[in-house]
């Protein structure tokens, strides 16, 4: 299999992405945490050495409804039971075409820690390199000290902005990408909620096409996910907002847009999980 670099993707801001080896020659350092970031089991299976298993993936103030991201305190305790500190260099991986790590990076950027990377092919690009694994699993024999920023909200969307933008009360031209399955679109599938359909003014591209579509899923080149956004009509130097279920396959595709060189993207972080849930927020039903 051929890969592409990540140079000759032509992304904007690209030192986000760490290479296999890259990871293979740093993954020792004291100052360098890698976070497997999908389910126990699957990391219990096997995982890099040295990597730490974080749980929860989607980093939301309550397990049982999984509307909002963790608060400031919440963020803080999360990371620093994880042995991050603010100079921390954290790098995330996942088996799930990176869909966990832009989560993780978005969360991070939301709350000010800039050291953080996205292992470019994730776990399934180490294993078809044969890379050195782990089984079971570990715990950080350290208690870090992260601190928090102020939360980002340049990257960030409410309901209350959609609102405004919908009634046409928000003088910016804002561009809604709504990013979940066709299924869900539809209506067809409501994935528990009430109401099925997606916010009115919204166009439509399910997050995977951002991807190769390959046994190591890798994201597309910068030029690739223009020709897509071009092909649906948004326009680069527009403000846009992501939005799936529950902000997370969103994050996917902020980071998508925003490594291509979009200037203003926000991750409507609550999604339909709260939208879908609110009679007061309009919808197109095409059920």
């Amino acid at each position: 299999m051929n890969f592409v670099s990540i140079e000759d993707r032509k992304y904007h801001n690209s030192e986000i992405f760490v290479t296999t080896d890259w990871l293979e020659e740093n993954y020792l350092k004291e100052d360098i945490i890698i976070l497997d970031l999908d389910a126990k089991d699957l990391y219990e299976e096997s995982h890099i050495p040295g990597a730490l298993n974080v749980g929860d993936n989607y980093y939301k103030k309550s397990l049982e409804d999984r509307i909002y991201v963790q608060d400031r305190s919440q963020i803080e305790e999360t990371f620093s039971k994880l042995g991050i500190n603010n100079n921390t260099t954290v790098v995330g991986y996942d088996r799930s075409s990176a869909l966990y790590s832009f989560r993780l990076a978005w969360v991070m950027m939301f709350y000010g820690h800039k050291n953080i990377k996205v292992l470019d092919g994730g776990f399934l690009k180490w294993i078809y390199e044969n890379r050195q694994i782990e089984k079971g699993s570990l715990q950080s024999k350290i208690i870090g000290d992260f601190k928090a920023s102020d939360p980002n909200e340049k990257i960030f969307a409410d309901k209350s902005l959609l609102l405004k933008i919908l009634n046409k009360k928000d003088k910016n031209s804002y561009q809604i990408l709504d990013v979940r399955s066709e299924d869900e679109r539809n209506g067809i599938n409501k994935r528990g909620g009430p109401r099925g359909g997606y916010i009115p003014k919204s166009i439509h591209k399910e997050w995977v096409n951002f991807n190769t579509d390959s046994d190591v899923p890798m994201l597309k080149s910068s030029q690739e996910i223009l020709d897509i956004t071009k092909n649906l009509g948004l326009n680069v130097n527009l403000p846009t907002i992501t939005y799936c279920q529950g902000g997370i396959r969103a994050a996917h595709v902020f980071w998508a847009l925003k490594l291509s060189g979009f200037k203003d993207i926000k991750n409507y972080d609550a999604s339909w999980r709260e939208w879908g849930n609110d009679y007061d927020c309009p919808i197109v039903d095409l059920g």
